[in-house]
């Protein structure tokens, strides 16, 4: 017997020990690995806020808010997708597409799309390609689209007889 207290006693203590701390930290090793796998890299933690309009479109917005009876609702870059049955989204082939400007009626119904367009685009013949087909789909389900050039000094009649030609065309003179 005193040699089970003297020798094993002590060796199965010390085992004890020894393997829980093996245990222990073979546990926290695996949680670590675990958690670094689990964080994304890379990630950006923060940037830059920026007002939501540019100088451009916060000008014309402007007019064109001037320009129009003030029921309507203005929204700007509104996926072109959006404007159509859900159902029919697909086949339009139209994501990743935006209108300039959609003007709604109170009830939120599209009445007019205007198109803002300026002459220092780089490539404007490629941007004019793919805004054509989208235009055409547009007109051909019943929205106006206006194409305006943007000038600094935006004349608010010109603009609401050009906006007035295109939402009553009967009625133009």
């Amino acid at each position: 017997m005193e040699i089970w207290t003297n020798f094993f006693l002590p060796l199965l203590i010390v085992g004890t020990i020894v393997g829980l701390y093996a245990w222990a930290l073979h546990y926290h090793r695996k949680r670590r690995t675990a958690a670094k796998q689990s964080k994304p890299r890379n990630t950006v933690k923060s940037a830059p806020i920026v007002p939501y309009y540019d100088s451009i479109t916060a000008s014309f917005y402007q007019a064109l808010r001037k320009a129009l009876p003030e029921k309507y609702i203005i929204y700007v870059n509104v996926p072109i997708e959006k404007l159509f049955e859900q159902s029919k989204r697909e086949s339009l082939h139209m994501m990743g597409q935006y209108a300039d400007y959609v003007v709604f009626t109170p009830s939120l119904m599209p009445v007019l799309v205007v198109d803002l367009y300026d002459m220092s685009i780089i490539n404007l013949n490629r941007v004019n390609k793919i805004k054509t087909v989208s235009k055409e789909i547009l007109r051909n389900s019943g929205i106006p689209v206006l194409d305006y050039q943007y000038t600094d000094n935006c004349n608010i009649d010109e603009l609401r007889r050009k906006i007035a030609n295109l939402l009553n065309p009967l009625g133009a003179q």
